[in-house]
């Protein structure tokens, strides 16, 4: 095999993390149109899956430094998989929540697997007009007459969560689709050295003040999720001169200060959390392992206006495209030992206790069989000692905050709803219609044009 087999160190820290649990990402995908047929499903998904790179792997066995090829034909009965006669959103969002642990394939089986979950109930009711049907903010809307949801699986070993949404573009659309982007490697600035070596350094001390936060794991994971439309993200956007993805961090750091007043009065001290950026190259579309970095973001959520939160994230995020902190850290990667993903992630866990991600499926128009996509999420099931993560994923025309967590997380499945709400054109909804976007730009003190989300 070639040198794009070769197991990485991040890949290696999630093959070890595998000897407790299974590390599993993936993407929830909701379409509306008829549910398509389980064998027209199931030819396309594995006719496509076999000219995927990263689909095509095995485990490896013990200490191994590269990938297994399949040596059998895909088994439709294993790889791609359906649930039925889900009565109501409440079911759908249990049987979404339950695939984040549900064993993967293994033994010779490339670990991966597709879902067609359907036979949701009609939409309607109070909770769907309130934006959140049941205990999955997206049930409601999968729950409409002929509406589905598919679910890609994926051990992280094998695929990070961009190399997923590349994948399941090509397994399910009609047409292709550009997904996410993909970022040429440079030669980092020194600056970026400097400010990856300084992250480094404080991930090796424990996150203060937020006790919640290191509460043991009780080991079940829930997901749930809430909607905003892109063009009201990016009316902020315009508005605070600013990319979509920091009005995101925005809206997150009002739902952790909401969330943590929910749970008593007090001070709301600042949450650092892990932001990850892809590294994945033009010609790495499909190609195993991950390739991804992070980066410690200190999200504000002691800012008591919103224009405050988002010129405090819009520094930091500046900071890192300035100084091409991704590149720096990609070349720190692409030079560690092989051990040392498994030895930084045990840090990371205590300086970031919860990890972030954004990503664009699609910004056009997607359908998969004739149904139209109509939003996604992308997940990653916390079971290695995080307590919570979230993901912002641009699909259908909307912007997805899917929030999966632990248990032992007190009021976690408010938190996308705070954010929602943080970031409503609703006066209701918090601080975020025209009064709170005008304050944002006074705050921010005349910032420069945004640049892409």
């Amino acid at each position: 095999m070639s040198d794009e087999h070769a197991i990485g160190p991040i890949d290696r820290a999630f093959l070890a993390l595998a000897r407790q649990h299974q590390p599993t990402t993936g993407f929830f995908l909701d379409f509306a149109g008829p549910v398509p047929d389980p064998d027209a499903l199931a030819e396309r998904v594995l006719g496509r899956a076999a000219g995927l790179p990263a689909l095509n792997l095995l485990r490896p066995g013990g200490r191994a430094r590269r990938w297994r090829p399949r040596t059998a034909d895909f088994d439709p009965g294993v790889h791609v998989r359906r649930r039925t006669g889900l009565a109501g959103p409440d079911a759908l969002a249990d049987a979404t929540s339950a695939l984040l642990s549900h064993p993967l394939p293994g033994d010779e089986h490339p670990p991966w697997d597709l879902w067609l979950l359907d036979g949701a109930a009609e939409r309607g009711g109070a909770a769907e007009r309130d934006g959140a049907a049941g205990r999955d903010g997206a049930a409601g809307r999968v729950g409409a007459r002929g509406g589905f949801r598919l679910v890609l699986r994926v051990h992280h070993a094998v695929q990070d969560g961009v190399g997923a949404a590349h994948s399941a573009l090509a397994l399910l659309g009609d047409a292709a689709a550009a997904g996410p982007p993909l970022y040429p490697a440079r030669l980092p600035r020194p600056a970026g050295a400097l400010l990856a070596a300084s992250d480094a350094v404080r991930q090796l001390g424990r996150v203060r003040d937020w006790p919640a936060l290191r509460a043991h794991p009780a080991g079940r994971t829930a997901w749930t999720s809430q909607d905003v439309p892109v063009a009201r993200l990016r009316q902020l956007a315009d508005a605070w001169r600013t990319s979509v993805n920091d009005v995101c961090l925005t809206g997150l750091a009002r739902a952790v200060r909401a969330w943590r007043q929910d749970g008593g009065p007090g001070a709301c001290p600042d949450l650092p959390v892990l932001v990850a950026m892809s590294t994945r190259g033009p010609g790495q579309r499909y190609a195993p392992g991950n390739h991804v970095v992070g980066y410690r973001l200190l999200l504000p959520s002691s800012a008591t206006r919103l224009g405050e939160a988002a010129a405090r994230v819009r520094r930091q995020t500046d900071a890192v495209r300035r100084t091409g902190t991704r590149d720096a850290r990609r070349l720190a990667v692409r030079a560690a030992p092989h051990r040392a993903g498994e030895w930084a992630m045990g840090y990371v866990r205590n300086a970031v206790p919860v990890g972030v991600s954004s990503v664009t499926v699609a910004d056009e128009e997607l359908t998969c069989l004739g149904a139209r996509l109509t939003g996604a999420s992308m997940f990653y099931d916390v079971h290695d000692g995080l307590l919570g993560y979230v993901s912002f994923t641009r699909a259908g025309g909307v912007v997805r905050c899917g929030v999966v967590y632990d248990a032992a997380l007190p009021r976690a499945a408010d938190l996308a709803r705070h954010w929602r709400r943080a970031l409503s054109p609703d006066p209701a909804g918090a601080e975020a219609g025209v009064a709170g976007a005008a304050e944002a730009v006074e705050g921010a003190g005349g910032a420069r044009p945004g640049t892409p989300a």
